[in-house]
């Protein structure tokens, strides 16, 4: 009994990374099964993240110090000096790999309802606080990772200066906080299989099936970018600058490889990683002291920096703007690069928040990119253990005499490399436009809106006509429609999102779900009457209808023949125009288009304000906005007038457009109700009814749902088991 004992095999404990793809799965199969009820894990997720990061910014600091403070002047300079030159040259490489890697992304269909950020000015980029530490505490609590990473640098080349005593009390010092830290990093790591499984439960919990197939864009692109580049790219770059063959690059290296793909992380087997290059210097007879001197220096020294593997994730950063509709622009595109490289000093779960918020790019995008290093964390590490392993290697060569360049074999390799990208972004994006094609679902989203407010009785009639009850003597508008028991609403068949026909045929939109309102509280029925375009003040004074309530811009002109309710609202004067028309985006490149023309919908008072500030430019009066979307050859417009807020509405039909703002500064149109007989009794009813729901929160409803389109996403329903399969909950 005790010989068997002895010989049976003790069970080996679960590894960490078993854990995690347990967890993986685990969180995604209850997303699955629980669907939105398992979004209440998403703080437990993120409180995962914080605690991920907690250790990230202190630890990078020190580590830079202490590994930089450690060279001397003499025996690291030429060393530095070598590995300088690479890093650069590796990390060159690494920027034109994030820039080509979004050609991938295909052309498709993006509109998004309107956002208040297209009214509130871009917070401005303080370049000196984001890359100069003047106070480096500041830099820290603000995560300003720039100059977080060259204050640290610049400290580890101070302390290289200094000699005796006093500099290995502080190195050993800082090296045992550094341990401290670590520490307190494999207690959180310890957490990883539980974080997982709550922000993978809370995302497949949540995420539609638009955001899973647009997800494959990002991981393919990557998949692609370190197979090329590990298997390629940077052992071409050793065998054709070295006497190192591909084949021995990877005999030596394998294992390590494997075990870091297993483990996820470079440092737990960097030991054997230093110790695989001793035994290929050895096969080539060139495990000299120096050579083995120098690889025990650098690549330590090395690993704090950053690396191919972390530099290509953040073509996250450039998939995120795509994902949102919002491509990084060109003039844009330097901070984007100044920023990558040197937030890749840090880990991702650092950098990449800091790079979407300095992008302006929405954060909650950040949950999409923590659920995808499951995997890419592990394709990472084995591009950046690749990275270390050239760096290393080329530095050495270049410092100890065995470089030799081979121009015919880098020739070749680039062509190779030229070709390898080709043939597989190509096909790449092929396939993603296939998949995607019709992943844009906003028109059908707004075509399909209906109400939110409890319908009152009401008809809508099919032409305008004057009330059939005539006013009595020193009868105002609000008794006459007490008498009546209706009120008749005037309002524009093509208003989107104020007042339309959606796909069902029904009238819908803010206004007519403020006019259910107004019935509501009035307690009588309502009569929809359709106003004829270009006669709506004639209209209102034939007594067709006792209050109009589609989006009325007022203005001074329109105050002298009408009378209107107090605003209800305050929208910003735009231009709708093509999606590349990017030249109307700012007032000084619209003001250096020769000549333009705009379109304009009734309010030729509007469209002069527009016109003020750009005498090059002309004006046309639309009957309709079909006329500027299905131009013809004698109607020619680059842009059409109207609201921010509409216009954003347009674009979700005509996902080709773009909402812009040419004008120096941003001009408010205040929005009101004119009624009818120019009656002000009607009139103050009208803006105390008003008052009322705007404290009541009635009208930030109804903007949050037919505006900003948030109400459609809260309520937006996931599939689950529990409820279309079990059919356990509604």
């Amino acid at each position: 009994m005790t010989n068997q004992t002895s010989t049976t095999k003790e069970k080996k404990p679960m590894t960490l990374s078993t854990k995690i793809l347990i967890g993986l799965f685990s969180g995604i199969a209850l997303g699955l099964f629980l669907g939105e009820y398992a979004g209440h894990l998403e703080i437990v997720g993120d409180a995962f993240i914080g605690l991920l990061q907690m250790t990230v910014l202190p630890y990078i600091v020190f580590s830079l110090i202490v590994n930089i403070g450690r060279l001397s002047l003499e025996e690291g300079r030429k060393l530095i000096t070598q590995g300088i030159k690479f890093l650069s040259l590796l990390l060159a490489i690494g920027i034109a790999v994030v820039m080509i890697l979004p050609f991938a992304f295909p052309e498709w269909k993006s509109a998004n309802f309107f956002s208040t950020s297209f009214v509130t000015p871009p917070p401005e980029v303080d370049f000196l606080k984001l890359y100069i530490p003047s106070n480096p505490f500041f830099s820290l609590a603000e995560s300003k990772v720039p100059a977080v990473v060259l204050f640290s640098i610049l400290v580890g080349i101070g302390v290289m200066q200094i000699n005796g005593k006093d500099k290995e009390i502080l190195l050993n010092s800082l090296d045992a906080f550094n341990k401290a830290l670590n520490q307190v990093n494999k207690l959180v790591v310890k957490l990883t299989p539980a974080g997982v499984f709550a922000i993978a439960a809370s995302t497949a919990g949540t995420m539609t099936l638009d955001e899973l197939g647009k997800m494959q864009a990002y991981l393919l692109t990557y998949l692609v970018a370190v197979l090329i580049l590990t298997f390629w790219v940077l052992p071409m770059l050793i065998t054709a600058c070295t006497p190192f063959k591909y084949k021995d690059v990877f005999k030596f290296t394998k294992a390590t490889l494997i075990t870091i793909f297993a483990t996820g992380k470079i440092i737990v087997v960097l030991p054997q990683l230093i110790e695989d290059l001793k035994s290929l210097y050895a096969e080539y007879n060139l495990d000299t002291d120096e050579n083995k001197a120098g690889t025990d220096i650098l690549m330590p020294l090395a690993y704090p920096f950053p690396n191919l593997g972390t530099l290509a994730i953040f073509v996250f950063v450039p998939f995120a703007a795509w994902f949102v509709g919002n491509p990084i622009t060109i003039s844009n595109t330097p901070m984007f690069i100044g920023a990558t490289l040197l937030s890749s000093f840090v880990a991702p779960v650092t950098g990449i928040p800091f790079m979407l918020d300095l992008l302006e790019i929405p954060k909650d995008m950040f949950q999409l990119f923590v659920v995808s290093t499951v995997f890419t964390d592990r394709v990472r590490v084995v591009l950046g253990a690749m990275h270390l392993i050239t760096l290393t290697i080329l530095t050495l060569s270049s410092t100890n005499g065995f470089f030799k360049l081979r121009k015919r074999k880098i020739t070749m390799g680039v062509a190779v490399t030229v070709i390898l990208f080709i043939v597989t972004l190509v096909p790449l994006r092929l396939f993603l436009s296939y998949s995607l094609k019709d992943v844009y679902q906003n028109d059908k989203v707004i075509a399909n809106m209906q109400l939110i407010h409890k319908l009152v009785p009401f008809k809508v009639l099919p032409s305008a006509s004057p009330n059939p009850t005539k006013l009595l003597k020193y009868e105002s508008i609000l008794e006459r429609i007490k008498r009546r028991g209706i009120v008749r609403v005037g309002f524009y068949e093509d208003e989107i999102p104020f007042s339309y026909f959606n796909a069902r045929g029904e009238l819908v939109g803010f206004g007519i779900d403020m006019a259910h309102e107004l019935g509501s509280a009035l307690d009588v029925e309502i009569e929809f009457v359709p106003i004829t375009v270009g006669h709506m003040p004639e209209e209102l004074k034939n007594d067709n209808f006792d209050i109009v309530m589609s989006d009325i811009f007022m203005s001074s002109q329109y105050s002298a023949e009408l009378s209107f309710s107090k605003p209800y609202l305050d929208v910003t004067m735009a231009l709708v125009v093509r999606d590349q028309a990017d030249q109307y985006k700012t007032f000084d490149k619209a003001s250096e288009v020769s000549s333009f023309t705009i379109g304009y919908f009734e309010r030729k008072d509007v469209a002069q304000k527009f016109l003020n500030y750009f005498p090059q430019a002309k004006a046309v009066r639309l009957d309709s906005v079909n006329q500027f979307f299905n131009q013809t050859d004698s109607l020619k417009l680059d842009g059409l007038l109207t609201s921010a807020e509409r216009g954003a509405a347009l674009t979700l039909l005509h996902p080709e457009y773009q909402i812009a703002n040419p004008l120096p500064y941003k001009i408010t149109l205040p929005l009101a109700y004119p009624v009818g007989n120019k009656d002000e009794n009607m009139a103050n009813f009208v803006t105390n009814w008003i008052e009322v729901n705007k404290k009541d929160g009635t009208i930030t409803r109804f903007y949050d749902y037919w505006i900003l389109g948030n109400d459609h996403l809260r309520k937006e329903e996931h599939w689950s088991v529990i409820k279309d399969v079990l059919h356990w909950v509604d």
